[in-house]
């Protein structure tokens, strides 16, 4: 066995910093554990640049090529000299074997590993010989750079035995500035999504007849957006990690023009002393700003019963995946549903963990547990034939790992989700849901086009800040008469109103008014007028709408959407207070009225009528419990009211 020396010395943030912006130029990778659980995900992270081999696979063997001189010389060595002549590719060579045999040749060290990226397709590498093709790059490295659980970093230098020689980063440490990308080409065909919208709700529904025709108990399918970007990808990266950081951030570039890199909730595999554990994740619901919309999120997300049963049976199906490799009653489930949230969504994670038995290691395990059914369904080969079927676009990196193995067995691997793959300036952002037989086709294309948000802003498309200053461009009345009947929260709706930025009008000069309690609507104007909670049910009812008496409901939260009709959309589900003693009747909108919002039943919560200029919200949005966007539905609204038609 080869026995590496091992140099450590701290390292700075600048060191750092300056090593990743070298990955959008030259090759290496970045793998980290930034966010999590606390207790369940193990918070490191290593950095790779300059690497003194890459091992590139394919479906019937692997390629060795030496990249530095330190590379050269390990090649040159006698142990892995043997293993390079016995390397060779053909119709029984399996690379899992050949990269097992790699790690053989040095001593056992946490610190002398193999990283790199599988594809989706690596799931065939348990076949010997088999036409895959490329299945991924792992790069071995001299120099990495390494952070600890306490956010501490250390350059870590190896070296051949021999003259002992001071350990120093890679030459290039020091890293010149980012380029630029060129102006794109004016003529180059736009880039494609798979599906217009809509469409990819009509391929969920040829799923669901799947699920129900066929012997399968789940079905994961995705879809590819695709959009041309100005930033590079290094940048995009940093802005991504920023943002949202998540139990298996990565950063690839494979030294052929790809750059991938993503920020994943689902870190697949943790290997320490032949414990192995697995987190599938399952079930994502946008996470709503404050404390109240992530305690509104959480509380949606467990209370899903069909995310509930999707973990569950990825749960069971990565046991039935792992019970091979582990001594038997060792497998046991540690945690269920326990909720983790990150920038923008949050996910329930269980935790399976087992012992390895003998003969088994991290690469037995990796291989079982690629393409795992989080990301194809269950059971796994019927899964992967209904996917052929129905997606219209191969899968590519999306749902393949990202690895990380040590010569002493530990291991590191996450499922590549929530990533982009760019090359020559197009990005590819690919997203997906498991379906269950009673999943809903238009939840999982919104949940679809939601997972792809924290890409797009990072690459500066659809950002956060535009979208917000988008949000506020509404024009607002200078005033409002506020009309306070008897109302139990006037004086909130007043600080409300005037949080806006709105002067309040008592007189009824003001361009519109705002009305609330309405104990007698006597005095109601039949024009220009927003309606609130209780009033507005009493003015729907005088308006011919069919209002009955309800069991009371204060305090309770709605799940809105707003539709097409509203002239402000959000881009997902938010939370609204309710404060209601009455109802309206299921039925058909009324001539010259339109919903421009629904509740989780699809009944109308907002409703406005073009003619008159009035506005019905059938929520609080001056609530402690409504969202950001319930105040935004408000403006849009009072904007609507004021508005006066010219003659």
């Amino acid at each position: 066995m080869i026995a590496l020396r091992v140099q450590r010395s701290a390292a700075t943030l600048a060191q750092v910093d300056a090593a990743l912006a070298r990955l959008e130029t030259d090759a290496g990778i970045y793998f980290g554990v930034d966010a999590g659980i606390a207790g369940l995900h193990p918070l490191q992270a290593t950095l790779l640049v300059e690497p003194a081999l890459a091992l590139r696979l394919y479906g019937d063997g692997l390629d060795v090529e030496a990249l530095t001189v330190f590379g050269q010389a390990l090649l040159a060595q006698p142990g892995l000299a043997r293993w390079r002549a016995q390397t060779v590719r053909g119709p029984q060579v399996s690379g899992i074997t050949a990269l097992r045999a790699f790690l053989s040749c040095f001593d056992p060290s946490a610190d002398v590993l193999l990283l790199g990226a599988l594809p989706f397709a690596a799931h065939r590498l348990a076949e010997a010989g088999n036409d895959a093709g490329a299945l991924g790059v792992l790069f071995f490295g001299q120099h990495l750079l390494r952070r600890d659980g306490a956010g501490d970093w250390q350059h870590v230098a190896l070296s051949l035995p021999g003259p002992l020689l001071p350990a120093s980063p890679p030459t290039a440490s020091l890293a010149a500035p980012i380029a630029s990308r060129p102006a794109p080409d004016p003529v180059a065909a736009e880039p494609r999504d798979d599906f217009p919208r809509g469409a990819y709700a009509d391929m969920v529904r040829r799923a669901l007849d799947c699920l129900r025709e066929r012997p399968l108990v789940s079905l994961t399918l995705s879809q590819s957006y695709r959009r041309r970007v100005q930033l590079p990808a290094v940048t995009a990266f940093g802005r991504l990690r920023e943002a949202n950081p998540a139990p298996a951030s990565f950063f690839v570039n494979d030294g052929s023009g790809l750059r991938l890199f993503g920020a994943s909730p689902d870190l697949q595999l943790v290997v320490t002393n032949r414990i192995v554990q697995t987190l599938p994740v399952c079930g994502t619901v946008a996470r709503r700003p404050g404390a109240i919309g992530e305690a509104e999120s959480l509380r949606e997300l467990l209370n899903e019963e069909v995310d509930a049963a999707s973990l569950a049976v990825c749960t069971d199906a990565l046991r039935n995946d792992l019970a091979p490799l582990c001594a038997p009653g060792s497998l046991r489930l540690l945690d269920r549903r326990r909720p983790m949230s990150l920038a923008t969504v949050v996910h329930a994670v269980d935790r399976l963990e087992g012992r390895l038995r003998d003969g088994a290691d991290a690469w037995d395990a990796i291989v079982a547990t690629a393409a795992p059914v989080m990301v194809t369904g269950t059971p796994r080969a019927e899964a992967l034939r209904a996917i052929d079927e129905l997606e219209v676009s191969p899968r590519g990196w999306y749902g393949g790992l990202v690895v990380q193995v040590a010569s002493n067995g530990d291991a590191l691997a996450g499922t590549i989700l929530r990533a982009a793959a760019d090359r020559g300036g197009v990005a590819e952002v690919r997203t997906g849901g498991d379906l269950m037989a009673d999943s809903s086709p238009e939840r999982e294309e919104q949940e679809s086009r939601l997972k792809t948000l924290s890409l797009w802003r990072a690459f500066g498309l659809e950002s956060a800040a535009a979208h917000a200053a988008a949000q506020q461009d509404i024009a607002l009345p200078a005033a409002v008469h506020l009309m306070d009947a008897g109302d139990p929260f006037g004086h909130a709706m007043r600080d409300c109103l005037l949080g806006l930025g709105l002067g309040l009008d008592l007189a009824p000069q003001a361009p519109c008014c705002l009305l609330v309690g309405a104990d007698d609507l006597a005095a109601c104007p039949e024009q220009h007028l927003v309606a609130v909670g209780d009033a507005a049910l009493r003015l729907l009812g005088a308006s011919g709408w069919t209002v009955l008496p309800d069991r009371p409901e204060h305090g309770r939260t709605l799940l809105c959407t707003t539709t097409t009709a509203a002239p402000w959309r959000s881009d997902s589900p938010f939370a609204a207070a309710r404060y209601a003693s009455a109802a309206l009747q299921a039925g058909d909108v009324p001539a010259g009225w339109q919903a421009w919002a629904l509740d989780e039943q699809g009944q109308p919560v907002a409703l406005a009528h073009a003619g008159r200029r009035v506005v019905c919200l059938l929520f609080r949005p001056d609530s402690m419990l409504s969202s950001p966007q319930a105040l935004q539905l408000l403006r849009a609204a009072l904007a609507f009211a004021a508005v006066i038609e010219e003659q």
